[in-house]
């Protein structure tokens, strides 16, 4: 469970954009905890450019304080030692429950109490980022519970796509987005709104939709530095549909040397966004494998991306090594700050874009099995 935790601080999604840059960017939290065992610690785990902080605390009085420096809000992860056997002993007892408590770490101060033992009890005094986070939670938790027991039916039994399982997945899915849509509605001027906003358009948004839902937003929020990101998110879309030409860059392989996406030219290529963290990845890299060998010999190639940050280069390596990836791959190993996955608006992993021989986007988050019979279109294969 722990090592989920982990997993979670590099995530399938994009890490939530700023509130504001500000000038003054340090942070407290201040946890008061007075049941808690004399020598608990308490770790605080976040991510700034691809790079895993690792934080921790022992109590004075039953009060836990963390101090330190962030640019912008920052989704952490609270876990609390009472054991007194450390991190990597709480991740090696992956399969018990740990204590922890999910949050937002900003510029400021962030204040929590709990009156039992557990950091999970813990509440947040005062309004703002967390509270409207945890409200958020709370109308989403059932529905992602009633997903998750349905998803584990469907998947065991294989159920078919028109089945009744999957009808009623497909209807709590609607359930959940209906959630998100009124709670950006009802909280204008909230960084949660916002963030939901961002789960709510997906990576590849109907832009007729979502733009209006974003101009209800208020000004203030519109104008900081995540609202104009998400409004040039919105923008790009319309430059990286099929159609468009696609973007070119330049970006370095396994051993350093420059790849430059127009040496590409004369071929069909797959643009793949992947990391060797992203469970999705690695699970349709089979599949890819597949493609791959049955076209590589017919004017087809892959370009992988990689969005594995600064201190995964031998877990990115070793990810390639695995999963039987021979084709080329590249990365500047700054996770979601990978100037290519900016390039193309990247927001979440697995992503690809289709590009034809000319450097033109034919497809784009194309299933495998919609590759395969789009591939053998275009090369006119029977």
């Amino acid at each position: 469970m722990l090592k989920k935790v982990m997993l979670l601080l590099c995530g399938a999604a994009v890490p939530l954009m700023s509130v504001a840059q500000t000038k003054n960017s340090l942070f407290t939290v201040k946890i008061t905890a007075t049941k808690m065992p004399e020598m608990a610690k308490i770790y605080l785990l976040y991510q700034v450019n691809g790079k895993k902080i690792i934080d921790s605390a022992m109590q004075t009085n039953g009060l836990f304080v963390f101090k330190g420096n962030i640019d912008r809000p920052r989704y952490s992860t609270l876990v609390c030692d009472t054991n007194n056997i450390g991190l990597s002993g709480m991740i090696k007892k992956q399969h018990d429950k740990p204590d922890l408590l999910r949050m937002y770490t900003y510029p400021g101060q962030v204040v929590l109490k709990t009156s039992t033992p557990l950091i999970a009890d813990a509440g947040f005094v005062g309004k703002g980022i967390n509270a409207d986070h945890f409200k958020l939670e709370q109308l989403l938790s059932p529905v992602y519970a009633a997903i998750d027991k349905i998803s584990n039916l469907a998947e065991t039994a294989h159920e078919p796509k028109n089945s009744p399982l999957n009808i009623k997945l497909d209807s709590l899915n609607l359930v959940k987005q209906a959630i998100r849509r009124k709670f950006v509605i009802d909280n204008p001027d909230s960084f949660i709104a916002l963030v939901a906003l961002n789960d709510y358009a997906g990576i590849s948004p109907d832009v007729a939709v979502i733009e209006p839902m974003f101009n209800r937003l208020s000004l203030r929020l519109q104008h900081t530095p995540s609202g104009k990101e998400f409004r040039k998110f919105l923008s790009d879309q319309k430059a990286l549909n099929p159609g468009a030409m696609a973007p070119v860059f330049v970006q370095n392989d396994t051993a350093g040397n420059p790849v430059n996406l127009t040496s590409f030219r004369g071929k069909y290529i797959l643009i793949d966004f992947w990391a060797s963290w992203c469970g999705p990845c690695r699970a349709a890299n089979p599949e890819l494998v597949k493609i791959y060998n049955e076209f590589k010999d017919r004017n087809f190639t892959i370009l992988g991306i990689s969005l594995d940050g600064a201190d995964a280069k031998d877990a990115w390596l070793k990810a390639i090594k695995n999963d039987g990836l021979s084709w080329p791959q590249v990365s500047d190993l700054k996770h979601w700050e990978n100037e290519v996955a900016k390039l193309y608006s990247v927001r979440k992993i697995p992503q690809s874009f289709l590009i034809d021989p000319k450097g033109v986007i034919i497809a784009r988050d194309i299933e495998p099995n919609e590759l395969m019979k789009k591939l053998k279109q275009v090369l006119l294969i029977k």
